[in-house]
């Protein structure tokens, strides 16, 4: 999968270097992908001012598209939950904020802050979620 700051998101047949499939976010730019690893037929992204979901058999619609009020440059599914995914603030931004949202509910579940917050990740197992800050990880356990 690779993700295009023109809003496309190309996937690629390794052995032939082919694309085999395209999914479009129609806003720009596209800051941040990631590939739900609990269920592989969704992608999230964010693109613009939105989150944009897709579930690929149906590639071409937009499984949700969410109007977002803060500046989020990283978005990363959980590895262990497929409702869960987190977005935080453009990296090397004082207080840089972190959601975590379930698909289930309208609001974000938790709400965090990072001093000059930089990268996410999750907990391959747990719904830990982690960002990295000025000589510092800041780490988030929600409930499943």
């Amino acid at each position: 999968m690779v993700a295009e700051k023109t809003g496309t998101i190309r996937f690629y047949d390794l052995t032939t270097h082919q694309a085999i499939l395209s999914l479009e976010s129609m806003q720009v730019p596209l800051m941040s992908a990631d590939w739900c690893l609990k269920n592989t037929f969704r992608v999230g992204a964010v693109a613009g001012n939105d989150w944009v979901i897709w579930e690929m058999p149906r590639s071409r619609l937009v499984l949700i598209l969410l109007l977002i009020f803060q500046e989020a440059c990283l978005y990363r599914w959980s590895k262990c939950n497929e409702n869960l995914f987190a977005t935080t603030g453009c990296p090397g931004k004082m207080n840089s904020q972190l959601l975590i949202h379930h698909l289930g509910h309208p609001h974000p579940i938790l709400v965090g802050s990072a001093s000059v917050g930089s990268g996410l990740s999750w907990h391959r197992t747990l719904p830990l979620c982690v960002v990295g800050g000025y000589r510092k990880l800041f780490f988030w356990l929600t409930e499943m």
